[in-house]
């Protein structure tokens, strides 16, 4: 039986954020994933302001080569 001591908590940062202005949304975007330069909110479409939150790293997954393959077979 696994305990929480032997799961290992992911490595954190701080990340910088877009949060909703509004204290009852508690939406919040990455800023790196944000659609503009001030976006506005997901959910409740209200102003959104700059912040920090600690975050779990983002693992970028690789494209596989299959996939690659597959789209340029018409080729051969």
């Amino acid at each position: 039986m696994e305990t929480e001591m032997d799961v290992p908590k992911p490595e954190v940062a701080p990340v910088p954020i877009w949060r909703c202005r509004n204290a009852e949304c508690k939406a919040w975007v990455r800023e790196e994933l944000a659609d503009s330069a001030s976006p506005a909110c997901p959910l409740c479409k209200g102003a959104m302001v700059r912040s920090i939150k600690h975050l779990p790293k983002l693992v970028k997954k690789a494209k596989s080569a299959r996939k690659k393959k597959d789209e340029t077979s018409w080729l051969h």
